[in-house]
Order: C-alpha cells, then structure tokens, then sequence
C-alpha cells in the first residue's frame, strides 16, 4: 500500500515538471522566435512480484506479476521546426528566415546560434544583435561585386572607411549621336560649330570638353573634321591640352551614314586629356550622321559612356542606403548612382535540430546530438531572408491552456491517491485498536 504513496508522489512531481513546461511557453507567447515545448511521461521501474514462466507438459504457461512505481519525466522536447507567423516592424535590420536554417552570432568566445534577427549597427559600423551586442556573422566582399559563400566566417562591417564612399571614376568614353547638316553656315567658317562634351575628371569633378566641327576645308559634303579645341574646368579655367590630331569623319553620301572616323570603320577613335581630366578618352561616331538637311542646322551631341552606357564615370559618392536581399547578400548605395556589395549572411543547419541547447536569450548551443552547424548560403536549402520583419513566437495557447487542464487534472487525481491511500492506512491502524 506504500507503494501507492510513492506512485502518487512521483506522479505529482511529473504534473509539476510538466506545469513548469507550460507555465514557460506561455510566459514566452510574444517572445521573438521562441520554439514551445512539450513534456512526454515515462512509466518508472516495476516490482516483479512473479517471474513469467513457460508452458510445460503439466502445467500452463503464465505472465510475470509486476507493480508500477510510478511516472518520470520521460522527455522534453522542442517545436523547433515549425515556423512562427510573420510581425510586421519595418526596421530595416530586422530579419526573418524562412526555412530552417539558424543565424550564426558569436559573442567573442564560440558561435552561438538564434532565429531571432532583431540586429541594428553598432558604433562601429558592424552588424550586431540588439539584445546582447553579439556580432552577426557571414562572409565579407572582397571587389564589391561577389562573395564566395565558402570558408570561415566572421564579424560583418557594413559601415567603415573603406565602403563609406565610393571613388570617383573618370569618363573613358563619350558617345557622338544626331545628325551633322552640311548646310549649317558654320561649318564652313574659320570657328567651326562649337560641339561641346561633359565628361567627369579622374578627380571626380566635372569637365568641358570643347570640340570644333568644320567641313574640312574641301568641296566633298560627306567629310568632316573634328579638333579637340579647349578643356575647361567647373570653374571655367582652362586646362592645359597635350597634342592631338584632328579627327577626320567619312559619310556615305547615299544613306548619310558614318564610313569611317580617322580610317577606322567602327566610328571609334582615342584622344588625349590631361592626366587630371583622366587621359586617354574614347569617342564612338558611329551613331551619326550626315544627312541632307533643310534648316541649316545640326544636332549633333554626346553623351558619357559607351553605346552600353559602359565608362561613364562619376563623381565621389556618399553611402546613403544599405539593402539585404532575399540571399542574404547587404548592398551598399551610394550618391553617385554606384553600387557595392559588402557582404553576405552565413546560416546554419544541423542534422538534429531538436538536439540543440536552449542557452537563453533566444540562442542555441551545438551539442554532440545536434551534430556540427552546416554552414552555408540561406538559399542552399531553399530559404530566404525578409527584412523589416520577424519570427514570432510558435506557441499555440489554445494547446497550452488544454494541456494545462489535463495537466491539473492528473495533479489532483495524483492527490486524491494520497489521500485514500492515507485514509487506508488510518483505517489499518484503528483495526489494531
């Protein structure tokens, strides 16, 4: 009959180990992607009163005889794997992953890993979880164009000296498109039609190339000279020019087409600049013409860069927004239209997910039954990174509080094996009275 006592006891303890379960999951409802977890029982030794026994020629077989003594905790396990619903923050460094991939953080002594992407920038410019300052890892770019999603990873800079600003590129090449009408009178004076071009300087700053356009002193209406004849600065000071030839343009009198610029029949040809103004410059005629025109007037014009928009240039710009794409890839944009990227968020992902840790504030441990973190790409798995919002919490209270009911339930039914045990147990006693 003791042993009633000591079944009811343990049962008791197990009811409370499974309230203390749900009392957490609930205090947890709006923590940010926090895992519920359930209690499972397990039945404890048992008293064998009679060994089972075979069938013999005179007698029957029969079962072993054997008293429970009790409930355990049989294990605790973790929801891990189901997605909590999406919460809407619209700041910019939060981040949700959809998958089952971990966020790799690291607070200067192990990597630790979280579902939790509350992250801002710290006064250093590096990316960092806002609870506890722990640095986000990932893999940073070496050009500003790729990142090679291999190797160890390491703290993320987003904002430093070298990625503050973007530099300045000077103008390499400068387009020449409209239509040149041999009517206009100034072609044929000793000035020439004035073409004028903007190119940016190997200093970022702005310069104005001055070409003169004649018809080449001849009666043939298809040729043309174009001379290099001043460089000006934005202040409107003039720069000092290295030598050049003239540029000789050949049309097709037929169809008004460019056959050639200084013999070369892909309208292209190079000119020298003073090294401030950036060298060398490419100029492509091939998108002009010579046709017969009524007003006297020509349109000829350029524009900077190449028929691709290739060698542009562009002036020194100022970091003004950073983006996280949906690979987990940050880009930095910058004022001058240029564009870089910095770096790219690591993942991981384990064998066991379940096996992992609770070490508190939303982070996880590797252990021997997790298996080692897997680290990669978010998207190597089929996931995806979303800013400007987070992972809720995945308890259902509707499951708790019914889980709470039953959990009460087997408490009070545990007390009431106590109490009639005990009532037994006092009638026992008076019978020897």
């Amino acid at each position: 009959m003791v042993r009633s006592l000591y079944s009811a006891v343990s049962g008791l303890n197990t009811h409370m180990n499974e309230m203390d379960v749900i009392g957490n999951n609930i205090a947890n409802v709006n923590t940010t992607a926090y895992k519920s977890q359930s209690l499972s029982f397990s039945d404890m030794l048992y008293q064998t009163t009679r060994n089972s026994s075979a069938a013999t020629a005179t007698m029957g077989s029969v079962n072993a005889r054997q008293i429970g003594l009790g409930s355990k905790t049989g294990a605790i396990a973790t929801n891990i794997s189901a997605q909590g619903a999406v919460q809407t923050t619209n700041l910019p460094f939060d981040m949700m992953i959809s998958g089952n991939s971990f966020f790799i953080v690291n607070n200067g002594a192990e990597n630790l890993y979280t579902r939790d992407g509350t992250f801002t920038v710290n006064d250093a410019g590096d990316l960092v979880t806002r609870s506890n300052g722990y640095y986000v890892q990932g893999w940073t770019s070496s050009d500003g164009k790729t990142v090679a999603a291999t190797g160890a990873t390491a703290k993320l800079s987003l904002i430093n000296a070298a990625n503050k600003t973007s530099a300045a590129q000077s103008t390499t090449a400068e387009t020449f498109s409209g239509n040149i009408d041999g009517k206009e009178s100034a072609l044929s004076a000793s000035t020439g039609k004035t073409v004028t071009a903007g190119v940016y300087g190997s200093d970022g700053k702005n310069y104005t190339l001055s070409f003169k356009l004649t018809d080449a002193g001849d009666s043939d209406s298809s040729t043309y000279t174009m001379t290099l004849a001043g460089v000006t600065d934005a202040s409107g000071n003039s720069v000092t020019l290295p030598a050049n030839a003239d540029i000789n343009l050949k049309y097709n009198s037929s169809d008004g087409k460019l056959v050639s610029a200084n013999g070369a029949a892909s309208g292209i040809v190079s000119i020298n600049l003073p090294a401030s103004v950036g060298g060398s410059l490419s100029l492509d005629f091939s998108a002009s013409t010579n046709y017969a025109g009524t007003t006297g007037a020509s349109t000829i014009k350029t524009a900077m860069g190449d028929t691709d928009g290739n060698g542009a240039g562009r002036p020194e710009g100022t970091m003004n927004g950073i983006t996280v794409s949906k690979n987990g890839m940050i880009n930095a944009t910058y004022s001058n239209g240029d564009k870089k990227v910095l770096c790219q968020i690591a993942v991981a992902e384990f064998a066991n997910a379940s096996g992992l840790e609770k070490a508190g504030d939303n982070l996880y441990q590797a252990t021997p039954n997790s298996g080692a973190a897997q680290t990669m790409d978010v998207t190597k798995d089929g996931g995806s990174i979303a800013t400007g919002v987070l992972e809720a919490s995945n308890v259902d209270l509707a499951d708790e509080f019914t889980r709470m009911i039953t959990a009460q339930r087997g408490f009070q039914a545990n007390s009431r094996v106590i109490t009639t045990t005990d009532t037994m147990l006092s009638e026992l006693k008076q019978m020897k009275g």
